[in-house]
């Protein structure tokens, strides 16, 4: 009874995937232009386009934004189609139409891209990771080392998550920090007292479903992946109160007035602060820039402002309230729970700590702990010449190089 139930969930599964990935999304008629690159999933895609404008590229959405009936029929065509691998047997058929030399994709942690270079040996793949991994979102956590899983080159943000990676797949990693950090010049401008706090808010599940889903399977409510905010936001508040400094939200919204301004309304009571809601997706790198210290939980634009090599406050505490390592302060990187710069424990004094040593600290002494406990999490490649230098050298006559670093 328990197969014949297992087997009808699993045909469920695949009839939801071919309605919501297949049949209704918006079709192409048309057969996808021949490229020397092509893009595996839009999401992203703008942020490599300025590094590929000498090249013909084509983009695949994979995730239902569109589908090419062309490819759709010729995947039919396939046996995985009809073992019910419809994902694969239309990304092959893309591939075949495309023809390119390189598949690049700016979604790391999808596994389905670590398996495209084991069934096209002479096409090179790259990933260009775009966010912090923590345990939950590390999807390789989950599966096990296959000779199936290959990428020629994973472009990651530093040393400590490209070994990580390498214990699952195949492939050279290249550090090149983060392609959006890389992309803004720095502002030497600063303004002085003033404080900016790096905001991770999301909307609250309406219909009372967990907002998050741990490693382990464990729900987690959106009450206490927030407790870190409200706890270290308590502490931000009375230390800039008391230190004369102004208090800046980096806004995650667009809305001025909406509910995450409310959501930070209601933890600060103290101190002088506003509020800059997001502009584009490069305007927080400019008020990193410009304030004297910045403080965050656990996001990418922390760790991208510690390889602006700013001031940065680590209270990396959400670890400590939802019970997972890889919340913690530089994972997969193996450091201390509470450093010069960082604290995982919700603890009030060691928040105080971490915000006294930040304020007194001299450049020289700042600059020189900064390389020694960040270089291995981020680093910074202006004008992303590595990512550049890589894709000219795999599209030219010259062919590959190593790029190890």
């Amino acid at each position: 009874m328990l197969q014949v139930f297992m087997k009808i969930s699993r045909l469920k599964s695949k009839l939801n995937l071919l309605y919501t990935h297949f049949i209704a999304p918006p079709k192409e008629w048309q057969l996808p232009k021949k490229a020397e690159v092509l893009i595996y999933d839009a999401c992203g895609a703008e942020f490599l386009m300025p590094y590929l404008k000498k090249h013909c590229v084509t983009t695949m959405s994979v995730n239902g934004e569109v589908i090419n009936v062309p490819c759709l029929l010729r995947s039919m065509l396939k046996i995985e189609f009809w073992q019910g691998k419809l994902h694969t047997a239309y990304t092959d058929a893309y591939i075949h139409v495309v023809s390119p030399k390189v598949i690049v994709t700016f979604i790391d942690n999808t596994p389905a891209f670590y398996t495209i270079s084991n069934r096209f040996v002479d096409i090179k793949t790259i990933f260009v990771q775009n966010g912090i991994r923590g345990e939950s979102v590390f999807v390789l956590e989950h599966l096990i080392r296959s000779k199936n899983f290959h990428v020629d080159y994973m472009c990651v943000f530093g040393a400590a998550i490209g070994k990580k990676y390498s214990n699952y797949l195949s492939g050279q990693y290249i550090q090149i920090g983060s392609l959006k950090n890389n992309a803004v010049s720095k502002l030497n401008t600063v303004v002085s007292d003033t404080v900016l706090f790096l905001s991770q808010w999301h909307d609250k599940p309406k219909d009372g479903t967990a907002f998050y889903i741990n490693y382990d399977g464990t729900p987690i409510s959106w009450e206490l992946f927030f407790a870190a905010e409200v706890k270290a936001l308590k502490c931000i508040d009375r230390w800039c109160f008391e230190n004369k400094k102004h208090l800046k939200i980096c806004g995650r919204g667009e809305d001025s007035a909406g509910p995450e301004i409310q959501f930070f309304s209601s933890c600060l009571k103290d101190s002088l602060w506003d509020y800059i809601p997001k502009i584009d997706n490069f305007s927080s790198y400019k008020l990193i820039d410009a304030a004297e210290l910045v403080v965050f939980i656990d996001s990418t634009l922390g760790y991208e402002s510690l390889a602006r090599g700013k001031r940065t406050a680590a209270l990396t505490c959400r670890g400590s309230a939802i019970l997972s390592a890889g919340a913690n302060f530089g994972w997969p990187a193996d450091l201390p729970n509470n450093g010069p710069f960082w604290s995982n424990d919700c603890d009030e004094n060691e928040f105080q700590r971490v915000m006294n040593y930040l304020n007194s600290v001299s450049d020289e002494e700042w600059e020189q702990t900064r390389k020694h406990f960040a270089s291995d999490l981020m680093v910074l490649d202006p004008g992303n010449t590595r990512f550049k230098s890589l894709i000219d050298n795999l599209l030219s006559k010259k062919g590959e190089k190593n790029y190890a670093d």
